[in-house]
């Protein structure tokens, strides 16, 4: 069973943005906090020191990132916190660092120029490639929106999931979940669709999905309330405009359609790139999910 929060640290304003949501999560989950910063060793064997500091670099410059870090985490009351300096590639080395993680968060990107663009990469990797619930934490915020949790339902499997992971955070937070459906036609805008499409069974159709996906859950989480909505529109786009409002995005790893091979659907995707504050990708079955084993 997972037993720590592992938030990754680069010294970043988003990076710290991430570490202050993690050991907020900490907190409310009553589990440790591991922050780990990966060092990229230098290839060329030259003994350099940072000074006033007994570490070659790049971990003399690593230490002192914990070091932020860390002091920043523990503002946090009654958190458990520990540091792991990792050295090698960063994305191959944070998934060790994160193997026995509950949960694995992260900042959206680094600061400045090649930085950014490598950060962004290994965030997505993590989101592609984590079997834990991976959380990208954008540098404006840590989520304090007005409408709780929301959740993207479309029915297959990784959504059911995000279901659960969304359900347990908002009773964890003591809100209200929000679940939305959204829907579009797939042939035809608006001004051109059929006589005899009937948007009305199509909009009767996502409730009952809805509805269905939410049953068990409700049962197991009867302090949450839950608000159904179903929207016409593109998904990532009903979803994103959703985050803005929220405390925390939700969404699966991978929807409906697609192929079988992908880590991460196009919309899930698109979302961790566009949404407005922090967003929890799910894969995997969940533990303790409403309806295991039926």
């Amino acid at each position: 069973m997972s037993k720590l929060i592992v938030v990754g640290a680069d010294g970043s304003a988003q990076a710290l943005c991430a570490v202050d949501w993690a050991a907020a999560e900490a907190g409310r989950r009553h589990l440790p906090l591991r922050i780990v910063h990966i060092a990229v060793r230098w290839e060329y064997n030259v003994a350099t020191h940072e000074p006033g500091l007994e570490a070659p670099r790049p971990e003399a410059a690593g230490l002192e990132v914990l070091r932020i870090a860390e002091d920043r985490a523990r503002t946090f009351a009654s958190v458990d916190v520990g540091c792991r300096l990792g050295i090698g590639p960063i994305p191959a080395t944070l998934l060790q660092e994160a193997a026995d993680a509950a949960l694995l968060v992260l900042g959206s990107h680094s600061t400045g120029g090649f930085t950014r663009s490598l950060l962004g990469s290994v965030s997505r990797q993590m989101a592609e490639h984590a079997a834990c619930p991976v959380v990208i934490v954008p540098g404006t915020g840590t989520g304090s929106g007005p409408s709780g949790i929301v959740v993207g339902v479309d029915g297959s499997e990784a959504s059911v999931d995000a279901v659960g992971f969304a359900f347990e955070e908002a009773s964890l937070r003591s809100v209200g979940l929000r679940a939305v459906h959204a829907w579009a036609h797939p042939a035809y805008p608006r001004e051109m669709r059929p006589v005899r499409y009937d948007m009305t069974a199509v909009e009767r159709e996502g409730a009952r999905l809805l509805s269905e996906s939410l049953a068990g859950w409700k049962a197991k989480y009867p302090d949450v309330s839950v608000a159904e909505d179903v929207i016409e529109g593109v998904p990532t786009s009903v979803l994103v405009d959703a985050s803005g409002a929220a405390e925390l995005l939700v969404v699966g790893a991978r929807g409906r359609g697609g192929f079988p091979g992908l880590r991460l659907g196009s919309v899930s995707h698109a979302v961790l790139h566009h949404a407005k504050g922090p967003v929890a990708v799910v894969r995997g079955l969940h533990p303790g999910r409403a309806g295991a084993g039926r």
